[in-house]
């Protein structure tokens, strides 16, 4: 038996599967995926590439942290593998019409320039909420996890890799997966349970924590809820994707840059360079952003 609530449509086999036990069944699934399947492809990259059985098993983690790019390809896989490919998956268990579901549909030109005006006035927001982050009190052995991410980002930003390659496996990719994932299935099945706010909310704190960046969990859920938005307010997956692209190339960008010519990292630049009014003047123009978005037909 089909039923459609809000013109969406739900009569597939997980039909009568409560849309939480969707959520939260999907989401343990999907990060287990995401690990073990970007873990495996990355043993197959350092395999292809010459590694051998023997100096995997001694050296594993070294040629990992040394093979940047190579890192980053298998977590592109497991992105596409562990998040991307099982949200499609389970959205056809629920809908005949999954594509309604994931909000998979054609945007209008008019909201995605308004997204991307929003992200440009969150960004100096997104910095001194990241300065506010740091200062709070964490675990010792979490900030030491945080910094070898970082290492191994900058590593792969200053080696000899294609700007365009780095984006695509660090800017591109993640954008599209988890857009897919957190704001098409996962956002949804909230939605279905605890109505828009919560679920935008709910979508927003999981994306953030999903990260495993607790120095960074502030901006990153502040981020996650404003892409939550704008796919409830748009009706479609493709402006946050796009908002997503964005964030992830610029911060990609100005971290190559002030690695290159200042010799700082991004975080140190924002301390460093961002007065605090500009923080003030960016959360004003964002609030009249979400007001226009809100009065939109």
């Amino acid at each position: 038996m089909s039923t459609a609530r809000n013109g969406l449509l739900i009569d597939g086999p997980l039909a009568r599967w409560h849309p939480l036990a969707v959520a939260f069944g999907v989401l343990l699934a999907g990060l287990a995926a995401y690990m073990a399947i970007g873990g495996i492809a990355l043993i197959a990259l350092l395999v292809m590439q010459g590694a051998s059985a023997m100096e995997l098993s001694i050296r594993g983690p070294e040629l990992m942290a040394e093979s940047t790019t190579l890192f980053f390809a298998g977590n592109a896989v497991g992105l596409a593998l562990g998040l991307g490919v099982l949200a499609v998956l389970v959205a056809r268990l629920q809908s005949t019409d999954p594509w309604g579901l994931l909000r998979l549909r054609v945007p209008e030109l008019s909201g995605m320039g308004l997204a991307l005006v929003g992200l440009l006035a969150l960004i100096p927001v997104l910095g001194w909420l990241g300065m506010l982050n740091e200062r709070l009190p964490v675990p010792e052995f979490i900030r030491a996890m945080e910094e070898e991410q970082l290492v191994l980002l900058e590593a792969a930003l200053a080696g000899d890799v294609n700007l365009v390659v780095t984006l695509v496996l660090v800017a591109l990719t993640p954008a599209l997966f988890e857009e897919v994932f957190f704001r098409g299935l996962i956002q949804r099945n909230f939605e279905r349970a605890w109505g828009g706010a919560v679920g935008i909310a709910m979508s927003g704190v999981v994306f953030g924590l999903f990260h495993f960046r607790l120095t960074q969990a502030l901006p990153l859920i502040v981020l996650g809820v404003y892409m939550a938005y704008l796919a409830w307010r748009t009706g479609s997956l493709w402006v946050p994707v796009l908002v997503h692209f964005i964030n992830n190339a610029l911060a990609l960008i100005v971290s190559a840059m002030a690695k290159e010519e200042l010799g700082m990292d991004l975080d140190t630049l924002a301390s460093s360079v961002m007065p605090w009014y500009v923080a003030v003047l960016g959360a004003v123009l964002f609030v009249v952003v979400i007001v226009v978005l809100q009065r939109r037909n």
